[in-house]
């Protein structure tokens, strides 16, 4: 049997090399529709520009990253799509969601997000908006935010134990204070008031102070934590009838994709 040329032979993808393009495609990332260039990439690692051009031509060739029409300019591969659709959704929760968060908005007409845990951080799987949308911490699906920041952190950290909490918001400490002008002592007593009072109101920050919202755990019928539901909103239209409007048809909705993944279970067994 003919050995292949070693330029044909496949290339192992250790730790590093992982790390680096995953590097890449973060800068990529922020950079926006702008897109993103080779002196972009040199100025915000330590590669060489050989390492560089190596790393853009195997994420080209996998489809993460595609040129753009300006030459020099890359932006985030399709195949990325493909990959994002399937993320997070191993027990059907993002197609359940959906439905449930558009007839949210549509009754309601603030915004509404469902969002999950990934480790230190809090990640929108699915957004929608009403006829009064607001800005987000998240600003839009895929985006994350450290676990402490809005109100679906904090029905996301209710659910942890003392120990798991209390490390999460012990890293997460510095970069609250520097960024958002949050206390972690302000976020457990909202905790505490979650598991009192049955929502999570979120903690007020630096961020976006002229909107507030209001969050429930996703429990499944086992008691697992399946994700939080968030409702992001103008302080001007929380006013307390509101607030049990939206409360109220929130938890039907979760007893919905409750009820929905638990029927989805049933027929895999």
């Amino acid at each position: 049997m003919q050995t292949p040329p070693s330029s044909a032979r496949p290339q192992s993808l250790g730790p590093q090399t992982l790390a680096r393009a995953m590097t890449l495609l973060r800068i990529v990332a922020e950079s926006g529709y702008r897109g993103a260039t080779v002196d972009d990439f040199l100025c915000q690692t330590e590669l060489s520009r050989t390492t560089v051009y190596r790393l853009l031509q195997g994420l080209r060739q996998e489809g993460f990253l595609r040129p753009g029409q300006e030459r020099g300019r890359y932006y985030l591969g399709y195949e990325l799509l493909v990959l994002g659709s399937k993320a997070g959704n191993g027990s059907g929760l993002r197609e359940l969601a959906r439905p449930c968060l558009l007839r949210l908005a549509e009754q309601l007409g603030d915004s509404f997000f469902l969002f999950i845990r990934d480790g230190y951080y809090a990640i929108c799987l699915e957004v929608q908006h009403g006829r009064y949308p607001v800005a987000s911490f998240a600003r839009s699906i895929g985006g994350r935010m450290p676990l402490g920041v809005g109100q679906a952190s904090i029905a996301l950290l209710a659910d942890l134990n003392t120990t798991e909490c209390e490390h999460i918001l012990e890293h997460n400490a510095p970069r609250l204070a520097r960024e958002y002008a949050i206390d972690t002592r302000d976020i457990l007593a909202e905790i505490e008031h979650l598991r009192t009072q049955g929502f999570a109101r979120g903690v007020e920050s630096s961020g976006l102070p002229e909107y507030t919202g209001l969050a429930l755990p996703i429990i499944d019928h086992s008691g697992h934590p399946m994700g939080a539901l968030s409702c992001s909103m103008l302080k001007s239209r929380k006013t307390p009838q509101h607030q049990e409007q939206v409360i109220g048809a929130m938890k039907n909705e979760i007893a919905t994709m409750v009820q929905q993944a638990r029927g989805l279970i049933s027929l895999e067994e």
